[in-house]
């Protein structure tokens, strides 16, 4: 398979002798208000981004929770978006990516690429992560009962299932509104078609997206030319950044 993605290693963040491929919402408790451990996964995409861009890839576990929390306090708002379930919004997180790299003396310019649908969304990431720039990739269907799954790379092949091999128990990844943090897209050609599969951060381990199902997930509100699938393609989208 062909490779473009970011050129370093990726954020890795330690915990003893773990270690975790970007950060986890999970790490916070159920009982916490905000609901950071439920709707905080667009604070994990933020900060994660903003580690990278900084070039800080590697961290304690500790360290990356106090800059959750930071990210909190800098945007009293997101508590509120939190505790009612609405999770953070593209704007809070361009701000902080912004002002984060600004303090690091990095100018870097976040866009939201929402408005221009998903036609040639692909594309996009594709060309930001050749100039070394993670993306973040929101799913969002207008449907609950509709997920987008993930998979994992195991021994060759992509896999929808797993063994999780800390907890000891076999999984099975999918999501309807969740923010991730893209790393790398991989092609290749499989009885004349483009394969393409998309390798993302998310709860701290290494998962991949093909995208083909995700252009289905999108296009899911109730028939193709149903009005209700351009909130799923503003919502289901992603933010780039720019570097200045």
């Amino acid at each position: 398979m062909e490779r473009t993605g970011i050129e370093e290693g990726f954020v890795l963040v330690r915990d003893f002798h773990r270690e975790y491929f970007g950060g986890n919402q999970g790490w916070f408790s159920e009982d916490d208000r905000p609901k950071v451990n439920k709707y905080g996964c667009g604070i994990i995409a933020a900060v994660n981004t903003y580690l990278y861009l900084a070039g800080i890839t590697r961290v304690t576990k500790n360290g990356y929770m106090s800059l959750v929390d930071e990210f909190v306090r800098m945007y009293p708002l997101s508590r509120l978006c939190l505790n009612i379930g609405l999770g953070v919004l593209p704007w809070q997180m361009s701000s902080y990516i912004k002002r984060k790299c600004r303090a690091a003396g990095i100018k870097v310019e976040p866009d939201w690429q929402g408005r221009r649908g998903v036609g040639n969304l692909y594309e996009k990431m594709k060309q930001a992560l050749s100039e070394d720039t993670p993306v973040i990739w929101a799913f969002y269907n207008l449907k609950p009962s509709h997920k987008i799954q993930f998979y994992k790379y195991i021994n060759g092949e992509f896999r929808d299932t797993y063994l999780d091999q800390h907890d000891m128990e076999h999984r099975y990844d999918d999501v309807n509104s969740h923010y991730v943090t893209v790393t790398a897209v991989f092609e290749s050609e499989k009885d004349g078609k483009l394969q393409r599969w998309v390798e993302i951060s998310s709860w701290g381990s290494k998962y991949y997206v093909n995208y083909d199902e995700y252009k289905n997930f999108v296009r899911n509100a109730g028939g193709i030319l149903n009005p209700l699938n351009l909130v799923n393609a503003y919502c289901s989208n992603i933010l780039i950044i720019k570097k200045r």
